[in-house]
């Protein structure tokens, strides 16, 4: 500070002390013509109108027109300037820097970390087969195949179709693959059918392979499914069993017209597939996709089998859609054990939903039958029974709404014979079910 007032001494004389007033002004005056000599930019306006230029003109803004490069090249991050000393308006305008390879048009999509790590892939010249199975490389081509030309499809398409069976089961190449499916043409499906034919098999049981073959159904021509189908033929039962497989089996029912076959061989084995977690599925489908008259050996085999499935974790859903869909004579068998073993079926975690279903369901001559079933004198009485049971309780409620106003008079007689000690909270959970429906 002492050598910029002595600087300013030497330079105005004895301004300093002969008028004060006078010397701020000519500290002033050179202060701005300093301003104007160090820099031609008269005003922020100025400054934020001049485009930027890059230092290498021959890099292009994306996205690329090389059809070399299947990449976009994008700007890169913007270093900011420090604030200038003399504005705070300064640190809004910035200057851009040489592009980088980035993998989206959208700034930010990427993190810097995930930038940094596809740079030294490509510093490294990764094949593309490679790149795929990298989790960010792989959305890289992803994008570059669907926004690309057809010249950049083919060199990506040609740099993995050797190595297709291996990128088909890896948990991020398979992704390339199905879009490759989605936005190709019928020729390149074509081929990447016949690569993977050979390890079809293979491929259903795989957790990322049934997914290419999934999709595949999906855009292959109806020949070529049934070519598909007619190689897995003898392996459907160990599919229907199998974790991934059996997705795989449920698209065939889905798309394919002659899979007709595949209701023979649930009909065949139906004690196993019914009660099995993933072969229950193969089931439902084929119930629920095939009209009834191709089902009707399937009805007749599983119709002695519903009381027992009622009770199975996966089998009570075959029951419940038998409920819903199946033949009147399905609905009366099962009808008839539910009223026989209401007790029994209503405490079951599993059975009690098909009661309910049964229940919803049910006629009026049904209702007054269980009705009077529930109304029989014996000790403990069964009312007070289920009204306490940890699923029964839920029967209950689904059987009072179904009740008419005679009926729900005498249910509640009965219930008001009952101590209250005599309500655990299952049972209290009723009352308040039937407090809310006469609130109404």
């Amino acid at each position: 500070m002492q050598e910029t007032q002595q600087s300013e001494k030497d330079m105005i004389g004895s301004l300093l002390d002969e008028n004060e007033s006078e010397c701020s002004e000519f500290r002033s005056s050179i202060t701005k013509s300093q301003q104007h000599s160090q820099s031609p930019i008269k005003s922020f306006k100025d400054f934020k109108e001049i485009p930027p230029v890059l230092e290498d003109g021959s890099q292009q803004e994306f996205p690329s027109n090389d059809p070399n490069n299947f990449y976009f090249t994008v700007q890169s991050a913007f270093i900011q300037q420090k604030q200038h000393s003399m504005s705070h308006e300064f640190n809004q305008y910035i200057i851009s820097q040489p592009p980088i390879y980035y993998p989206c048009y959208q700034d930010g999509f990427f993190s810097q970390k995930r930038t940094k790590k596809l740079q030294s892939s490509t510093d490294q010249e990764l094949s593309i087969s490679q790149q795929c199975q990298d989790q960010y490389a792989s959305l890289i081509i992803q994008q570059s195949f669907i926004q690309g030309n057809d010249f950049q499809r083919d060199k990506i398409f040609k740099s993995i179709i050797d190595d297709l069976p291996l990128l088909s089961k890896h948990k991020f190449a398979n992704y390339v693959i199905q879009k490759i499916i989605e936005n190709c043409n019928q020729n390149i499906r074509t081929l990447i059918f016949e690569q993977l034919h050979p390890y079809i098999i293979e491929m259903c049981q795989d957790k990322f392979g049934c997914r290419v073959i999934q999709k595949l159904l999906d855009f292959i021509q109806n020949h070529q499914k049934i070519k598909l189908i007619q190689s897995i033929k003898n392996q459907v039962l160990n599919l229907i069993f199998d974790q991934c497989g059996n997705h795989v089996i449920q698209k065939i029912i889905d798309l394919a017209s002659d899979a007709e076959f595949i209701i023979d061989i649930v009909t065949n084995n139906i004690d196993h597939i019914v009660s099995h977690p993933y072969g229950c599925r193969i089931a439902q489908k084929c119930l629920e996709t095939f009209p009834n008259f191709k089902l009707q050996f399937l009805y007749i085999s599983l119709i002695p089998l519903c009381e027992k499935l009622s009770f199975c974790q996966y089998g009570n859903y075959i029951v419940q859609h038998m409920i819903n869909q199946g033949p009147s004579k399905g609905f009366e068998v099962i009808g008839k054990y539910i009223k026989a073993r209401i007790l029994e079926v209503s405490q079951d975690k599993y059975a009690s939903i098909v009661a309910q279903k049964y229940i919803t369901l049910a006629s009026d001559d049904d209702i007054a039958n269980i009705c009077k079933i529930l109304m029989n004198d014996c000790f403990p009485p069964m009312l007070l029974i289920l009204i306490n049971n940890q699923f029964g309780n839920y029967v209950m409620q689904n059987f009072y709404s179904k009740c008419n106003d005679k009926q729900k008079e005498q249910i509640q007689i009965q219930i008001h014979k009952y101590e209250d000690h005599q309500f655990n909270q299952y049972g209290r959970h009723f009352l308040q079910f039937l407090a809310k429906c006469h609130a109404f």
